[in-house]
Order: C-alpha cells, then structure tokens, then sequence
C-alpha cells in the first residue's frame, strides 16, 4: 500500500510541474512590460525572464498606458507577484484603477510565437499590418 501511495505522490509531482515551482516574478525585478490586450500583459524582469499575466477583470485602454504600477500584498521587494496581485493603471485623472490578476505564467518563446502569429493573422483578417 505504501509503494501505490508513494508511486501515486511520485506521479502527480511529474505530471504537474508547474505546481512544485510556480514563476516568481519579483516586485523589485520588473524591467519592462507590453499589454497584449486589455487583459493580459508581458512582463519582463531584470533576468530577462518574461511572464504572462492575465487579469480577472478588464483594465480599460491597458494598451495605451504609459505608466502602471503592480501591488504585491507580500509586503518587500522581493515578494512575488501572485493571484490577486494587483496591476495599477496610475494614468487616471483622480486616483488609480486595480486590475487584479488571475493568473501568472512563465511566458516561454512557443507562446510569444503564438501570441505573434495570432496578431498577424488577425491583422491579416482586418487589412493592416501586425
């Protein structure tokens, strides 16, 4: 029984990589950033390392930001951005709009591939360039 438990444990641990070492994206690391659209964005740390974070809600005009901020409720620098996490658009008049995040994955070259095709294919449909 013990050989079924641990093979089981061993096979949930190889089938979900992603649970044993999801990305962190340090608050204190982020270099750069470039929204997709109004509710995904590329962030890219100090590593060169990029990250894929999608927001539970819409943040209007994301893509037209010059300035945003991002909210760890871990407290440092060093904390990682998490779900729940907030992006902070700070272009606004009065105050800052939150736009919580869902999600945050690493942001390999096989989707930024996808990501890039989908766009021209899109523009493609539309008749403009990419």
């Amino acid at each position: 029984m013990k050989t079924l438990l641990l093979s089981a444990g061993l096979a949930l641990g190889i089938a979900t990589p992603a649970l044993a070492n999801p990305p962190c994206l340090e608050l204190s690391q982020i270099w750069s950033w470039k929204a997709l659209d109004n509710k995904t964005v590329i962030v890219e740390d100090n590593f060169h390392q990029k990250f894929k974070l999608s927001l539970m809600t819409t943040c209007p005009n994301l893509l037209f930001k010059e300035n945003l901020g991002f909210k760890s409720f871990g407290g440092t620098g060093l904390s990682c951005l998490t779900k729940g996490d907030d992006v902070i658009d700070r272009d606004r008049p009065i105050g800052s709009f939150r736009c919580p995040i869902s999600n945050i994955e690493s942001y390999t070259p096989a989707m930024e591939k996808a990501d890039k095709d989908a766009a021209a294919a899109k523009a493609a449909q539309q008749g403009g360039n990419p």
